[in-house]
C-alpha cells in the first residue's frame, strides 16, 4: 500500500512511524499551502467545515504523488466530522481518482470495524508487529506533545525567537528520524533541555488559554500559526487539547470500555450540561477554568459554520463578562486573511497587557 492521511499538526510523525512499521510506503502530503486550500475549497461543498476542505486538498495532493490508500478518521454525535470521510470519498471518486479509503471509527460501539481496518493495515504481518509499530507511534506522539508544550512556555521568554523556531523544528525532525522508543524518549529530553538553555528574557509573560475545535487548535496552517504569533508577541499559550491525551480518552479507554467524563465537561455543567458535539462543551469548561485560575485571557478558534463551537461561543461570552476575562474568537475558513487576523491578535494582546499594567498601578493594601 501507498498510504496517506490528512495533516494534523505534527501527527504525520507518529503516523509515518505506524504505517512504515507495518511495511507500507508512506506518502505524507505536502505542507498545507494556498494551493491545498484552493483545491479543497474548489471541490468541497461551499458550507462544509474548513477541516473537511483542507483534508480534501491533502488527499488530492497526496494522490498526485502516487498514494493509493487514504486513511481517515470517523466520528459520532452531532459534529459533522463523522461524515467527512464519506463526503471526501464521493468527491474524489467523482474527480476520477482510484483509491481505497480506510475509515477508523471511534472504537466505542465500533470495535469490530476498528479491528477490521487493523487487519487490512497489518496485511500478512503479525499482531505483535502492529502492537510494536503502534507503540513507537504513541511514544513519538507523546514526545512531540512534550516538545510543543515546552515551546509554548519558552517562546515568549527566549530572546532570539527566530533561532528558537528553527530549533523547535529541528527537535521534531529528530523525533521523526528516531527508530526506537528509547531513542525517541532520549531525544525528547535532550531537545527540551536544549530549548531551555537558550538565553531568556527577564519577564513574566501574560498567559492565555487556547480553546476550541481540536483540528483548528492542532493544525497551525488552519489557525494561521496563532500559537507562534502569540508567543512572538510575548504571550504564553496554555493549550488544553493534546492529541496524545485525546487518543488516550477517545480511543484506548473507549476501546476498553473505560471512558470517563473529563474535567472540562464537569466544570462546564452549570453553563452547558449536555454534549453538543465536537469540543463545544470542552470550550465552555476550559474558559470557565481559565477564569477561575486567573489567566489573562482566552483565545477561541473554530471552523466557520461549526455548530458545537457556535453554541459554546455564546456561553463563553457570558462567562467572560461575568469574570471580566478578555475573550477573542476567530472563525476560520478559506477566506481568512493574514492582515486582519494579525491586527485583531495584536489588539487582543494590547488589551491583556494594558490590564496587567493597570493591576500593577493599583494601590496595594
Amino acid at each position: 500500500m501507498k498510504i496517506t492521511f490528512p495533516h494534523l499538526g505534527y501527527c504525520s510523525i507518529p503516523l509515518r512511524a505506524l504505517f512504515a512499521g507495518l511495511g507500507h510506503d508512506v506518502i505524507v502530503p505536502p505542507p498545507i499551502t494556498r494551493k491545498t486550500i484552493s483545491l479543497g475549497a474548489r471541490h468541497g461543498p461551499e458550507f462544509a467545515c474548513y477541516p473537511l476542505k483542507l483534508g480534501l486538498g491533502n488527499f488530492i495532493e497526496a494522490m498526485e504523488m502516487g498514494a493509493d490508500t487514504l486513511v481517515m478518521g470517523g466520528g459520532i454525535g452531532p459534529c459533522r466530522f463523522g461524515y467527512y470521510a464519506q463526503v471526501q470519498r464521493d468527491i474524489l471518486k467523482s474527480l476520477g481518482y482510484e483509491f481505497t479509503m480506510l475509515v477508523i471509527e471511534p472504537p466505542l460501539g465500533h470495535a469490530k470495524e476498528v479491528l477490521a481496518v487493523a487487519k487490512i493495515l497489518k496485511e500478512n504481518k503479525s499482531w505483535w508487529t502492529l502492537v510494536k509499530a503502534a507503540w513507537l507511534a504513541l511514544v513519538k506522539l507523546r514526545a512531540c506533545d512534550d516538545i510543543h508544550r515546552a515551546s509554548l512556555y519558552l517562546r515568549p521568554r527566549v530572546e532570539d525567537k527566530a533561532s528558537f523556531g528553527k530549533l523547535y523544528l529541528r527537535c521534531l525532525d529528530n523525533v521523526d528520524r528516531a527508530s526506537t522508543p528509547g531513542a525517541v524518549k532520549k531525544l525528547a529530553q535532550v531537545s527540551i533541555k536544549e530549548m531551555h538553555n537558550l538565553p531568556q528574557l527577564d519577564m513574566c509573560p501574560p498567559r492565555v488559554a487556547l480553546v476550541g475545535e481540536v483540528y483548528l487548535i492542532a493544525e497551525p496552517a488552519a489557525n494561521l500559526f496563532i500559537e507562534e504569533k502569540l508567543g512572538n508577541l510575548g504571550v504564553e499559550v496554555v493549550r488544553h487539547v493534546w492529541i496524545s491525551e485525546w487518543l488516550k480518552v477517545n480511543i484506548i479507554l473507549d476501546f476498553l470500555r473505560l471512558h470517563h467524563q473529563e474535567s472540562a465537561e464537569k466544570i462546564a455543567k452549570p453553563y452547558l450540561s449536555c454534549f453538543v458535539g465536537g469540543h463545544g462543551q470542552h470550550s465552555v469548561g476550559e474558559t470557565l477554568k481559565a477564569a477561575r485560575e486567573g489567566m489573562d485571557g482566552v483565545v477561541h478558534v473554530y471552523p466557520f459554520t461549526c455548530t458545537p463551537e457556535i453554541v459554546a461561543r455564546g456561553i463563553m461570552h457570558k462567562i467572560a463578562a461575568e469574570y471580566g476575562l478578555p475573550l477573542v474568537c476567530f472563525s476560520m475558513d478559506e477566506q481568512s486573511g493574514e492582515a486582519g487576523f494579525q491586527t485583531r491578535l495584536e489588539a487582543f494582546v494590547d488589551i491583556i497587557t494594558q490590564r496587567e499594567t493597570n493591576k500593577e498601578l493599583l494601590p496595594h493594601g
